[in-house]
């Protein structure tokens, strides 16, 4: 993958796509997904500012809707490398414009930092995904967020949309939430102002759309691994379990309540450590 951002993007090339942008919402995203989009609420865009798009990510079609749902051309920072080069997914989706991206070189996030901020200087939008894998987690309705998305607002002066999607049976909702200025907040407020944004979005779909009810779940455990069995099915045998059971951002401030007592399952209790089994 090319390093050099004016090698990949041009404001030719910035305007060619945005005139091939209805072609793919209107034809190209119906041929690839029998799904259907239904968005529940758009807030206006700004037209003086470019825009990055911070979107939920929890399912295959998630990427081309979101894409629809926005309402405005953008390029979009991908990473699912086999997915990309091995599919269709991937081509139709370079038409629309894409910033490649390889979670496994340092080298290649770095650059593509500066390519999605290079094209945000071009006058493009841009459309990340900031959780960085798809949210597999049995509770979070958003995951933690990279910081990246603050570092590229804050040197290119973009504005951020929070956009969420659900997917419902045969229906995809989205809702394209209210522009805001992340970089008035510090990096970690920032990120938690974002992440709460993204999580009430998602949350007011989930509330008026996901009406499962307990009876249909039964057993939670063998529910849940089958959905996520069903889930990595629809990748068509292209997920990346290596990067996609890593990727997901780890802030290493934190320590999880996982590890903090992962030391319990090796210990061999004695007199001398039987402190640490304590519950308070």
């Amino acid at each position: 993958m090319e390093n050099d951002p004016t090698k990949v993007l041009s404001e030719r090339g910035i305007r060619n796509r945005k005139r091939f942008h209805p072609l793919f919402c209107n034809v190209i995203v119906p041929l690839s997904t029998k799904n259907k989009l239904i968005v529940e609420r758009s807030a206006d865009l700004p037209s003086d500012r470019p825009i990055i798009f911070a979107c939920t990510h929890g399912f295959r079609d998630d990427v081309a809707f979101s894409l629809k749902a926005a309402g405005a051309f953008a390029y979009l920072l991908y990473a699912s490398i086999p997915d990309f080069y091995e599919s269709i997914d991937g081509y139709a989706l370079w038409t629309n414009g894409v910033i490649m991206l390889d979670r496994k070189n340092k080298a290649s996030r770095r650059a593509a930092k500066d390519k999605m901020k290079y094209a945000l200087s071009l006058g493009a939008n841009v459309l990340m995904y900031p959780e960085g894998v798809w949210n597999k987690t049995e509770n979070l309705i958003v995951q933690k967020l990279y910081p990246g998305i603050y570092d590229v607002a804050k040197e290119s002066g973009a504005l951020v949309v929070p956009l969420a999607t659900i997917q419902e049976g045969s229906k995809v909702y989205a809702i394209v939430d209210d522009t805001f200025n992340i970089c008035e907040y510090g990096q970690q407020e920032g990120l938690t102002v974002l992440r709460d944004k993204m999580a009430t979005a998602k949350y007011e779909l989930m509330d008026k759309y996901a009406h499962g009810s307990r009876k249909d779940i039964g057993d939670a455990r063998q529910y849940w691994d089958n959905f996520l069995v069903d889930l990595i099915a629809t990748s068509n045998g292209l997920y990346d379990y290596e990067i996609e059971n890593t990727a997901q951002y780890i802030d290493k401030r934190i320590t999880e309540p996982a590890d903090a007592f992962a030391h319990l399952a090796t210990l061999q209790p004695s007199l001398n450590n039987a402190f640490l089994f304590r519950k308070d």
